[in-house]
């Protein structure tokens, strides 16, 4: 209760942060609203997070390195005219977001935290070097990896049973859709992410308020049919499912894809929704199934109790005729 209103402070404080950049025009205005933001979030870690001091340190020491490596490049006012300067620093925004090959990191991180700085993480920390990359990014250099890092996602994700590595495989997935559909259209990538911020803090909000931390959850846990069957709607929203509104995120992607004239992107990424398709399908029929089991037990068990003395009676007729018949042979 002590820190309380102090999170509510920082947290403020964290929202309003990258809201400034509008007002910024200068790339050492942008680094000290960046690091002022990393010093923010590294503080609610702390202060909601004793545990993980291992982490935060981690995640203080990677983002100073792609801090000063940004801090040093505008110092030297190099990399705009330079392209070699340029990829080392699209590769420090990478680090930041987490994105891949630099993951390993964030998805570490997040099975440490709880479901309210998750999507701090996973959502809001990613504006201000989304920004920067907008500022600076090499299309051909990013696009190699973003492809490679939707392929990686699509991998990684199977198999999984935790909920935050779902949701954080899922946000490098969609960070490779956001970036690209950036590349295409500032508009479209601003209706993509307030779609992607809504959707995640609507299902992150179920996730917190019902404790749940693996998918093996949905079944065990005494939470109403039809909370469960909101929360499977939510995360094939996220899948960009038809028809859900996910799916119209993805949509307006390809379309806008399909008047560049881009149809290789254009079916690697629909190679990749229909992926992610599988996956969520397969989760919601396991659940479908299980929902259907269960639902015939509690029948048969109903069935049971109201007719206990029917039962009793054709037990000891079926004892009865199984001992005549043993003495008979």
């Amino acid at each position: 209760m002590f820190y309380m209103k102090y999170n509510w402070l920082f947290i403020y404080m964290l929202i309003m942060n990258p809201l400034f950049l509008i007002f910024m025009n200068t790339y050492y205005s942008i680094w000290m609203f960046m690091e002022m933001n990393l010093l923010l979030f590294i503080v609610l870690l702390v202060l909601n997070n004793n545990y993980i001091g291992d982490k935060v340190m981690k995640y203080f020491l990677l983002n100073s390195f792609s801090s000063m490596i940004f801090f040093f490049f505008i110092n030297l006012n190099m990399f705009i005219y330079n392209i070699n300067f340029i990829l080392v620093m699209n590769m420090m925004m990478m680090m930041k977001l987490g994105m891949f090959p630099f993951h390993i990191w964030f998805i570490d991180m997040l099975i440490q935290l709880n479901w309210i700085m998750c999507f701090i993480l996973m959502v809001w920390q990613k504006i201000i070097p989304m920004f920067i990359l907008m500022l600076i990014y090499n299309e051909n250099f990013m696009l190699i990896f973003l492809i490679l890092g939707g392929l990686f996602s699509l991998m990684m994700i199977f198999n999984q049973i935790l909920l935050k590595k779902i949701l954080g495989y899922s946000s490098i997935n969609h960070m490779c859709w956001m970036f690209i559909s950036l590349m295409i259209n500032f508009n479209l990538f601003l209706i993509y992410y307030m779609s992607y911020f809504l959707i995640n803090m609507v299902i992150v909000f179920m996730f917190w308020l019902f404790k749940l931390e693996e998918i093996n959850s949905f079944y065990l846990i005494f939470i109403n049919y039809n909370y469960k069957f909101y929360l499977f709607m939510l995360m094939l929203t996220l899948g960009g499912i038809p028809p859900m509104f996910g799916f119209f995120m993805k949509w307006l992607f390809i379309f806008e894809m399909g008047n560049l004239f881009n149809w290789l992107l254009v079916l690697l990424m629909i190679f990749y929704s229909l992926v992610f398709f599988y996956f969520y399908m397969r989760l919601i029929f396991n659940f479908m199934m299980l929902l259907y089991l269960k639902n015939n037990i509690i029948l048969i068990s109903n069935f049971l109790k109201k007719n206990n003395s029917y039962m009793f009676m054709m037990m000891n007729l079926f004892v009865t005729i199984n001992l005549m018949l043993f003495f008979m042979w």
